[in-house]
């Protein structure tokens, strides 16, 4: 889908966070080259720049600082000009919490916390200082610059950045009238991100009608608001109606590494609006001028994002004098290409999630929480399962699911809590870990659920003895568990899967024995690691952190065991290499099955990077028996099928696209 003919699919996001102490800001900049590089590299929307992080704005402004460089130059509306003189869509990025020009000429404006201190966006020299975005005064000098630019120019959409508080701010004094008036001046996590979600709320509804009053049609989306929790009245859930799309920052070389995108996108795919994954051309992160990363890892990275339904953003920056990098538009030209000649074969077509995760987050978790923790480690175990997942929060529908999954600290609401009790009822299958189901106050909130509880296990780290019936490839070895686990008590109905063993007693300083852990006692404890009934599978302990934080391959195969007992086999890609990703969708009747083959490596202490395409050569692929054929989208070649049934895969690499005709019938 082109510009033209809807939303835009091949985005780039242009920054443009320069200095005023660079002298030559635009000087080598041709506006028609500019817009020709990428229509050539086949992008359909660019996010140009009207203010950045330093706080200049790059047109000639009556209500900002102009860069001093410019000498009144409008770099913004001769980017608007050519851009639209080839077809392309520009929404205006426009900086909110970071914005040093009224930081250092206004330090009021700034965000504040509870010590009077002022927060700034890390430790390196230089870092942004966080403006108060519910400061009357710098909303109203912000919304009289949004006006100058929508009545300037033909506004496409706008971009606003940083909508989002430090974690300890604020507590100015116009801050604390919007924090009384709304009940909100507790320290507490649950407290934090309802005044987080508040303040990004009252910031989306006025500054979307701003520019929706002056142009309809143009797109608004506010970054940083990309939190996800269980109660879907927190988080970006609340700023979504003020939206016209979702996007996800998420450059997977950098600090967000590869397991932070698919967890947003398998939620917001789900939420009813066009949505965009943004990734970067950048070996690390943003600003990595010079840097490059491989064609195959932005394959990789924009190919999943169309194979899950979303359009693709590259991030990219600006150099000061105006001319783009010429690599990175061949790079970013390569890959587009092939997305784009891929539009057809997704166009029409849905998302069929096999099975649903809750979303652990209860409160106010950031990057690298607990919560955050759980929901990768589920969503990687299901996609190295091969088995299409949705992340699910207590706003959504559980119907449709054959599984649901609630990882390791799901706090219930009332609602959810209501809504599983129903899919129980109706027939529904959970799997449940650790501490999911107990609600804020600690009590067990899942009653149709026979388990009882006597707090945590005294001695840890445990080890898992499979019994011979659920996994013969694990009984007889006692496998080791990391995390502190749960005593939970079967009721009636219920069998144990997997005994628990304990350490002989717990490592101290003074009390250990040998390198690591203490070795397990020969008898199983009197509390499980797993037990099961028709409709459920438990396990004690925070099996996805687990997987997440260690790699450790046998919570891994144990999820996938329960999961395999109550949904039965993958029903796409088993027996495929779990370095396979299956990406299953519904055009009508037919089904449609995304392979991508490309394996992160970790090549650096903060870097991963994908350097090649791996192959399909000597794979298969195992369907339905009633399947009569598949072929191959473009060529539509039909895969040769194997004595045993499964369908050869030809011998490509990176990326299959395949089409099984009729499936749904």
């Amino acid at each position: 889908m082109s510009a033209a003919g809807g939303f835009p699919q091949r985005h780039v996001h242009l920054d443009f966070h320069t200095s005023p102490h660079i002298p030559d800001v635009g000087a080598e900049f041709d506006a028609r080259g500019f817009a020709r590089t990428m229509k050539d590299a086949r992008v359909d929307a660019v996010n140009i720049f009207a203010k950045c992080h330093h706080g200049m704005c790059y047109w000639p402004a009556k209500t900002g600082t102009p860069h001093p460089a410019l000498h009144g130059r409008d770099l913004l509306g001769e980017q608007v000009e050519a851009l639209h003189r080839e077809g392309i869509r520009c929404p205006i990025y426009f900086t909110v919490g970071w914005e040093e020009d009224a930081a250092h000429a206004h330090p009021a404006w700034r965000q504040a916390r509870a010590d009077g201190s002022n927060p700034r966006a890390g430790t390196h020299p230089g870092a942004w200082w966080f403006m108060n975005f519910l400061h009357p005064a710098y909303l109203d000098y912000m919304e009289a610059q949004v006006r100058e630019i929508t009545a300037r120019y033909a506004v496409d959409g706008f971009w606003y950045d940083i909508v989002f508080f430090d974690g300890a701010a604020c507590w100015s004094e116009e801050t604390m009238k919007f924090r009384e008036a709304r009940g909100l001046m507790g320290t507490d996590d649950a407290t934090r991100a309802r005044f987080q979600t508040a303040a990004k709320e009252a910031f989306a509804a006025r500054f979307s009608r701003l520019v929706r009053d002056a142009h309809p049609a143009a797109t608004v989306f506010f970054n940083g608001t990309t939190e996800t929790y269980t109660d879907s009245d927190l988080g970006c859930r609340a700023v979504v109606p003020h939206e016209t799309h979702l996007e996800i920052e998420s450059l997977p070389s950098g600090f967000w590494g590869y397991h932070h995108f698919p967890r947003l996108a398998r939620a917001f795919a789900g939420w009813g609006k066009p949505w965009v994954g943004m990734t970067g051309r950048f070996q690390r992160a943003w600003g990595d001028f010079g840097g490059i990363k491989p064609q195959a890892a932005l394959e990789y990275e924009c190919f999943r994002t169309q194979a899950l339904g979303g359009a693709n953003s590259v991030g990219d920056q600006l150099p000061p004098r105006g001319t783009l990098e010429p690599a990175a538009y061949r790079l970013i030209g390569a890959v587009y290409e092939q997305c784009e000649t891929a539009e057809p074969f997704y166009a029409g077509s849905v998302a069929i999630p096999e099975l649903a995760i809750v979303n652990p987050n209860a409160t106010a978790g950031t990057s690298g929480s607990s919560p955050d923790l759980a929901l990768e480690g589920a969503v990687s175990i299901c996609e190295e399962g091969h088995r299409d997942c949705a992340v699910v929060d207590d706003a959504d529908d559980l119907a449709g699911y054959g599984l649901v999954i609630l990882p390791d600290g799901v706090r219930p609401t009332p609602k959810l809590a209501a809504k599983l009790a129903a899919y129980v009822a109706a027939g529904g299958r959970l799997v449940v870990s650790h501490r999911s189901g107990f609600d804020a106050a600690g009590a067990w909130a899942l009653p149709f659920l026979p388990l009882a509880f006597s707090g945590e296990t005294d001695r840890w780290p445990n080890y898992w003895r499979a019994r011979p019936g659920f996994s013969p490839a694990h009984a007889g070895s006692d496998r080791v568990c990391y995390s502190r686990g749960m005593n939970v008590k079967p009721g009636p109905g219920l069998e144990v899967l997997v005994d628990r063993v304990q350490p002989y007693f717990q490592r101290t300083e003074e009390h250990f024995s040998s390198h690591a852990q203490t070795p397990p006692e020969s008898q199983p404890a009197k509390n499980p690691a797993i037990v099961a009934g028709k409709e459920v599978v438990y396990l004690a302990d925070p099996v996805f952190t687990e997987y997440r934080q260690t790699g450790n391959l046998a919570a891994r195969d144990f999820v996938r065991l329960a999961m395999d007992r109550l949904a039965g086999p993958a029903p796409f890609g088993a027996g495929l290499p779990t370095t396979v990703g299956v990406y299953p969708r519904r055009r009508g009747h037919d089904l449609l099955l995304t392979l991508l083959h490309y394996v992160p490596v970790r090549k650096a202490i903060e870097i991963d990077v994908i350097e090649e395409r791996m192959g399909f050569t000597g794979l298969s692929l195992r369907l339905p028996p009633a399947v009569a054929s598949v072929r191959v989208f473009g060529s539509g070649e039909s895969l040769p099928r194997n004595p045993d049934g499964s369908f050869a895969l030809p011998a490509s690499s990176g990326r299959l696209l395949l089409e099984v005709p009729g499936f749904f019938r």
